[in-house]
């Protein structure tokens, strides 16, 4: 009996006295990940699993399969709308943008351009108010009513604008808005300023407003605005470029 009773640990790969190691949950994991066959296989099992629920009670090994994939469904449901939603967006901006420079390629002047640039915006965006601000230190500057401000000085305050050569957007100092915003009747709580270069210079900033805190936000995508700023800029350049060359 003893010679028995010691030769069916060793006949199973297992020396007597030795102890046997038990497997790690993630070793269980990758075993079942790689089998899925198993339960199949091993039926008995189902009836002893313990699934806790989030309500406090069990739930059978089925239930809570479909409970997984049900919300499993919902978060994949939920990503598929909004990569929709992004994808309509992202159409109606290239729409918007496409518009606007056609328009742009039409005008003759810094005058038509800055006018065509705000009209379009402000009927074809949520863009509440627009203000083109000049830099007095660029040459050439445009002629005749155009608001041109202290070229140090704005440097200065939007060095990180003028440096990145991008769109900043999110929210403004009371003072701020009062200074970029002069003339508006509207609360602007948000916005998003636009460096326009000329040959690699700072020419103008592009500052548009919004009456809520969460239209130009620090988060949002701004190459649609980048795209605006920067066809924009390269049409007042070239307008100004030529109006020289005529003089």
């Amino acid at each position: 009996m003893n010679e028995k009773a010691t030769a069916a640990p060793e006949q199973a790969g297992v020396q007597a006295g030795e102890t046997v190691a038990t497997p790690s949950a993630s070793q269980v994991a990758d075993y079942l990940a790689t089998h899925p066959e198993f339960f199949l296989q091993h039926e008995e099992l189902l009836t002893d699993l313990s699934l806790p629920h989030d309500s406090g009670g069990a739930v059978s090994l089925l239930e809570r399969q479909v409970d997984f994939l049900r919300r499993r469904f919902d978060s994949s449901s939920r990503t598929v709308g909004e990569l929709l939603e992004n994808g309509r967006r992202s159409e109606q901006l290239f729409a918007i943008t496409k518009e606007l420079v056609l328009a742009l390629l039409e005008t003759r002047n810094a005058r038509q351009v800055t006018t065509t640039a705000k009209t379009h915006l402000l009927a074809r965006t949520g863009v509440e108010t627009i203000e083109f601000i000049f830099l007095d230190d660029h040459a050439p500057l445009p002629e005749g009513e155009f608001r041109v401000e202290d070229g140090a000085l704005m440097r200065e305050e939007f060095k990180d604008v003028f440096r990145l050569n991008k769109a900043h957007c999110g929210p403004q100092s009371e003072g701020r808005i009062g200074w970029l915003f002069p003339d508006t009747g509207i609360d602007v709580q948000s916005t998003a300023l636009c460096p326009l270069t000329a040959k690699g210079k700072p020419l103008a900033l592009l500052a548009l407003g919004h009456g809520s805190a969460e239209y130009f936000t620090v988060h949002m995508e701004t190459m649609f605005i980048d795209f605006i700023a920067e066809a924009t800029g390269a049409m007042l350049a070239l307008c100004l470029e030529s109006a020289t060359a005529g003089n």
